[in-house]
């Protein structure tokens, strides 16, 4: 009995190494992909903040007015929670009510216009 439960824990300690090894490797994979989405995003706010400078000097907009936009955007789906929200629209193709969420309309098919030029 002695020699089938040593094969018995043996058989346990790998398939627990195994499993600590895959839930290793899926932890450092979750780890490149937040460090890859945080150079993504600064890469944004870094294009952001230029785009921004460059309208405020040449077309003498105020942090004000930038404010106002983001607040309206922000808004237009009916909740302010910091997010651009899906809008409703009318399919260009068969007239029938459309989520900006999807690329295409899910009654006809046919790809819809973005009403986002970052999405």
């Amino acid at each position: 009995m002695s020699l089938g439960w040593d094969v018995l824990q043996h058989f346990q300690i790998e398939k627990a190494r195994s499993a600590a090894e895959l839930a290793s490797s899926k932890v450092d994979g979750l780890i490149a992909r937040k460090d890859h989405t945080k150079q993504e995003l600064e890469e944004l706010t870094l294009a952001c903040q230029a785009m921004w400078e460059l309208l405020r000097e040449h077309l003498g907009l105020t942090d004000d007015h930038l404010r106002a936009k983001i607040l309206e955007i922000d808004a237009r789906d009916g909740v302010v929670d910091g997010k651009i929200g899906a809008e409703l629209m009318d399919c260009p193709h068969c007239g029938q009510k459309a989520s900006t969420v999807k690329p295409a309309c899910m009654y006809c098919g046919n790809r819809l216009p973005s009403t986002h030029v970052m999405r």
